[in-house]
């Protein structure tokens, strides 16, 4: 074959496959309400074997960034038997890329705020530099080709910006399609990290029916002896094991709802309880490929395609390669981080970009994400993103204003970062009660925030706040003399509660209102033939 031929053949039709979107990847994109500078905005683009995904954040110099969109696009980037990654597979992959860039620029994410990586795929291909290349011409994109250690590095990066691990030494596990990476770090520094050429899709592809499970145990088994990841991992040694990405989210996921038991998203106990942590035992996985393995029962491989929808076909593979490394490592517990490499790469261009970046400095903002995500799905935890971003803004705004010297309107109690800290935590967690119904999904949020544990970092009367401002995010606003409210000390209320600066406010509002309103009154009076009373309160009445 004339691969490079090949090339020039793919490049030539780019310019007809690309006016095409492709239907498997609907983008539906929020109306930006404000106008963010897009110095503040950061993406990544992590090219696997299965997936190609796009992580695009709004960040600020403390450490700190809000998940703006997530865009994921299934393009099984496999390599044919001469290792080339073939014509078909770089189209799709370049229809992908040119999806993901208008996203980008829908966003205002600049490219020098974008880092585009390529994992076990094209870290193995024959032709990988003629393929980045291709990428580089036609859409612009400088791709990283990652090695084994540098995506290990990068993954133990992401995982603490979801976990509070920091001052652990922790084992990280990344069960990819292509391949899976292990490191061991502590405090943002990796002692250990390395690859093994083991992945979800590969193991399937390699071992095609459940037949051969017998078989894949043996070759993953050989695979990790042959590596000398043992030896390495007991040298170092680990506090915790977290993993990572879809096939162990998937799987924890699986565990959690009870998978081929009765408990199958009707856990009223969990839901009683609200002890959603991300996490599960050597036990509960055991069990979990138990079953999976177990295709004898009637309707059992229907049931694993509703609940694993696309991922089914690779999730035998997967957990069963989870369970060997669990076996080989004498791993008895794991974490799981809805964090990955995406979000390390994020990390670590924020840490180059702004000068002092500290990969800790928000720990308990993390806790905060970390319960939105436990029981929020996608799409809510894109609105309540979105939702986070827009008070952000109004926020700054007031602030601004507040300060501004010529201002007329004081606001009652100055606005600092704590404030908006609360804010946003509200923000993010605001619907997390909807997992158990519409009906009153607000105070089951808050008996969620306040009975749960899940804030790490807020002391009483901080998580207590955060909790309030859920509950009574919607309709009227509550009294003051409210008893959630009266539970605070009287202190963290006083300036709230004083009135003595409202009614001057209330005046200028009145004056400068004043000649629209009359406009409008008879506006009204001349199309609906009655009187529109305007009455301004006072500070006793109100």
């Amino acid at each position: 074959m004339d691969h490079c031929s090949d090339y020039l053949s793919v490049s030539a039709q780019l310019s007809e496959e690309l006016s095409e979107p492709r239907p498997s990847m609907a983008i539906n994109l929020p109306p930006m309400a404000v106008n963010v500078p897009p110095s503040s905005r950061f993406a990544s683009i992590d090219m696997g074997t299965n997936s190609f995904k796009l992580l695009i954040v709004q960040a600020d110099p403390s450490g700190k960034f809000l998940i703006i969109d997530r865009v994921k696009d299934r393009v099984l980037l496999g390599l044919n038997s001469s290792r080339f990654i073939s014509k078909q597979s770089q189209l799709r992959s370049l229809q992908c890329l040119q999806n993901f860039k208008q996203v980008m620029e829908s966003n205002d994410v600049p490219f020098q705020h974008t880092r585009c990586v390529a994992t076990a795929a094209v870290r193995e291909a024959e032709n990988r530099e003629e393929f980045s290349r291709m990428v580089y011409e036609n859409l612009g994109f400088e791709v990283d080709v990652l090695s084994g250690e540098e995506e290990a590095r990068l993954v133990y990066l992401g995982v603490l910006q979801f976990l509070p691990i920091f001052d652990k030494q922790v084992l990280t596990v990344d069960i990819g399609g292509g391949s899976t990476e292990f490191a061991i770090g502590k405090q943002g520094r990796v002692a250990f990290g390395t690859s093994l050429k083991l992945g979800h899709v590969k193991l399937t592809q390699k071992f095609a029916s459940n037949g051969e499970i017998a078989e894949m145990r043996e070759f993953m088994k050989l695979t990790i002896e042959e590596s000398g990841l043992v030896e390495k991992v007991k040298d170092c040694g680990f506090d915790v094991a977290v993993g990572s990405s879809g096939t162990i989210k998937s799987i924890e996921n699986a565990i959690f709802n009870g998978f081929g038991t009765n408990l199958v998203y009707n856990n009223e106990v969990l839901v009683k309880e609200c002890k959603k942590e991300w996490g599960f035992s050597r036990g509960e996985l055991e069990g979990l490929v138990g079953m999976l393995c177990d295709d004898g029962r009637e309707g059992e491989n229907v049931k694993r395609e509703r609940f694993f929808k696309r991922r089914s076909q690779f999730i035998v593979a997967g957990a069963v390669l989870l369970e060997e490394i669990f076996k080989a490592l004498g791993i008895e517990e794991m974490e799981v981080s809805k964090y990955a490499l995406g979000e390390g790469i994020i990390a670590e261009t924020l840490a180059n970009v702004y000068n002092g970046y500290n990969l800790n400095a928000n720990a308990r903002w993390w806790s905060t994400v970390h319960l939105a995500t436990r029981f929020n799905g996608k799409k809510r935890m894109k609105s309540a993103t979105e939702c986070a971003r827009i008070a952000n803004e109004i926020f700054e705004g007031l602030k601004n204003c507040d300060q501004h010297v010529d201002n007329q309107i004081k606001l009652p109690v100055p606005l600092n970062d704590n404030d908006l800290e609360y804010l946003q935590a509200a923000c993010l967690l605001h619907n997390i009660g909807l997992f158990a119904g519409k009906k009153g999904y607000h105070k089951q949020s808050y008996s969620i925030i306040m009975n749960g544990g899940h804030l790490n970092g807020y002391d009483a009367e901080e998580v207590k706040l955060i909790a309030l401002l859920t509950k009574h995010h919607r309709k009227k606003f509550p009294k003051y003399d409210h008893a959630s409210f009266m539970e605070f000390s009287e202190e963290a209320f006083t300036e709230v509660g004083d009135r003595s600066s409202l009614p001057a406010t209330s005046q200028n509002v009145a004056e400068e209102l004043g000649a629209e309103l009359r406009q409008e009154q008879a506006y009204f009076k001349k199309v609906f033939q009655q009187e529109l009373m305007i009455v301004v309160l006072s500070a006793s009445e109100s």
